[in-house]
């Protein structure tokens, strides 16, 4: 009997979205700002198939370069918030490991807009190569993680560059 939940723990824990901010694979980046080369868009996400499976936040604020072009129609006909001026700034806050059943397993990362008012909430970069494309993160995937020599997740985007938090 012993064994058989076991079994079955493991299977629900493989199902399961991990937060890894702490962990070897995000502690670099967690912690760290980046600014906008390029103007961006902060988008207003309302009953996405993206925020109906994630759950990570109540409103669900999304981040991409205006350059990028981004069909807001595929995010459930999103609101667009603000326009922001390149040289804005965001801190990483957090790494999620997120399960996307057969497709795989993608990234999630949440950041802070520093100086810009969210009401509390973090915004999402593109990161997940389930839903975003180009994605802001490499490697892409967890899975795509486990089969090269850094296994650190790094920003990997034009888009951003490294800055300051002060």
């Amino acid at each position: 009997m012993k064994l058989i939940v076991f079994a079955f723990l493991a299977l629900l824990s493989g199902c399961a979205a991990v937060d890894v901010s702490e962990t070897d694979v995000a502690r670099d980046l967690v912690g760290n700002c980046y600014e906008f080369r390029e103007p961006a868009e902060v988008i207003r996400v309302k009953g996405s198939d993206k925020e109906q499976v994630m759950k990570f936040t109540q409103s669900y604020l999304f981040v991409s370069a205006v350059s990028e072009d981004r069909n807001r129609g595929g995010y459930g006909g999103g609101e667009l918030i603000r326009i922001l001026a390149p040289g804005t700034r965001l801190k990483i806050r957090r790494v999620i490991d997120y399960p996307y059943g057969s497709a795989g397993r993608c990234w999630v990362v949440k950041a802070d807009l520093l100086n810009i008012d969210t009401n509390g909430d973090l915004v999402e970069m593109p990161s997940c190569w389930v839903w975003d494309n180009p994605i802001w993160v490499a490697p892409e995937s967890p899975h795509t993680l486990e089969r090269v020599s850094t296994k650190k997740l790094r920003i990997d985007t034009p888009v951003l560059r490294a800055s300051s938090c002060s």
